[in-house]
């Protein structure tokens, strides 16, 4: 009659469901988190923060990154951590990296809607128009990386 007296359930010697579910729920979220920080490091990288990129797959240090991105001042920080006005400081930011990448600013828009970001991400991340640095932008002329030069 008592057995099985202080056996818990997941002691029958078999996986329950519960555990393949959390367990896969794990890995598809690392797997999201690591495609997110990895286009944001190709992006860093086309707009011209090759020295920072890595800092994309550190927490906090990617969003001044994402400042440097979008040529900022740091102290655009701050209104990050304010509730509710973060959200157009973010939108903002995403806009005007995707200029910088050479695209529309709907892109950067589109960063932050949940499904289409994964989209627009790699559309920044991948598309082939060069970074262009403004005229009087950071690194001077003299360090900045070759542009390719168009023939015919």
């Amino acid at each position: 009659m008592y057995e099985n007296y202080g056996a818990y359930a997941g002691e029958s010697g078999g996986v329950g469901g519960t555990e393949v579910i959390g367990t896969m729920s794990l890995v598809i979220m690392g797997l999201i988190l690591f495609y997110i920080m990895f286009m944001q490091y190709r992006i860093a990288h086309r707009t011209g923060q090759s020295d920072t990129a890595w800092w994309a797959f550190i927490p906090i240090a990617n969003t001044f990154l994402l400042i440097r991105m979008a040529e900022k001042p740091t102290h655009w920080f701050v209104f990050l951590l304010i509730p509710i006005v973060n959200i157009f400081f973010f939108f903002k930011l995403w806009m005007d990296v995707a200029r910088n990448c050479g695209q529309s600013a709907v892109w950067g828009f589109l960063v932050m809607i949940p499904v289409l970001n994964f989209l627009a991400l790699f559309v920044l991340a991948t598309s082939s128009r060069p970074y262009e640095y403004p005229e009087d932008s950071f690194p001077p002329p003299a360090e900045r990386p070759k542009q390719p030069q168009k023939v015919g």
